[in-house]
């Protein structure tokens, strides 16, 4: 007979200074609770890891809150273009989509390039791509990004995030952002790559925060494959993120192994996060910083 893994499911909303009051602290723990309120029965019954992980994204994407989706920023030249990735684990494999423009869930065009020989597509192709497919565009602007666009705002933080440990121990990770915000049109975030989010066999990372130097320091993939080397996670982690203490970095990240062990950590002031168990235990607070 099979083994049975009890599953976990860990999200992250981003890295920066959001969480600056209670009040603040009390929004975001009430959407990420909400968040893992839907997700976490479906991962209770068997459902598979890259299918918890994409509804996860999604429902993020869905809340303006957060830098994705409908609260992506907004580029230099007005307009708003996100870049979504997802990872199966057990089959390492890796598919993703990159400044696409219109698509009101980026994760859903990752998902289904998932099954595909190429697996990531980037603007007009990634567009008419999900367009042939069917899936919905819709308008990702809102009055909130207007306005920090009209003021020139650059954030320090974004990118949402997903992990999941299965029932039959099969780890993924998915990943969607909206960008900096006002930065030069087309850039290429950290999140359509390996150093943003990756999953082998026994390890899945999220990263958040400064995309370049996310993927100086190729934070998942080092995560991962330290992991996979026989490091624990804590120390694949702490080893990675010594070194982006010691260069100034500002990211965060969220971290899973296939025993059901977990680490948030981060550069940066705060990181929005929560996990839950197969008893449904969640938190927001304990990240640790580096």
């Amino acid at each position: 007979m099979a083994k049975k893994y009890s599953p976990v499911l860990v999200l992250h909303g981003g890295a920066g200074s959001r969480l600056t009051s209670e009040s603040k602290r009390a929004i975001y723990r009430a959407s990420l609770n909400a968040i893992l309120s839907q997700v976490v029965p479906r991962l209770n019954r068997g459902v598979s890891a890259m299918e918890c992980v994409v509804h996860a994204v999604r429902l993020l994407e869905n809340d303006p809150l957060y830098n994705a989706g409908l609260g992506s920023k907004i580029q230099r030249d007005g307009k708003i273009r996100m870049s979504s990735a997802l990872m199966d684990g057990s089959k390492r494999r890796f598919s993703g989509c990159v400044n696409v423009q219109g698509i009101k869930n980026p994760i859903l065009l990752a998902k289904a390039l998932s099954t595909k020989k190429d697996r990531v597509l980037a603007c007009d192709g990634a567009e008419k791509f999900a367009r042939d497919l069917g899936l919905e565009f819709a308008s990702n602007f809102t009055p909130a990004q207007r306005r920090e666009y009209r003021n020139k705002k650059q954030g320090k933080s974004g990118t949402v995030g997903a992990l999941a440990l299965d029932t039959r121990g099969r780890l993924a990770a998915a990943t969607s952002t909206g960008g900096r915000g006002y930065e030069y049109p087309y850039r290429v975030s950290d999140s359509p790559t390996a150093a943003g989010n990756f999953a082998n066999g026994i390890c899945a990372v999220s990263a958040t925060g400064t995309g370049e130097e996310i993927v100086e320091h190729a934070v998942a993939a080092r995560i991962c494959a330290l992991v996979e080397a026989g490091h624990t996670l804590a120390k694949a982690v702490d080893q990675v993120f010594k070194g982006a203490r010691r260069d100034d970095c500002e990211f965060g990240m969220i971290a899973l192994d296939a025993r059901g062990n977990f680490q948030a950590c981060t550069t940066t002031s705060s990181l929005v996060w929560a996990v839950a168990d197969g008893s449904g235990f969640s938190i927001l607070d304990r990240e640790k910083k580096y």
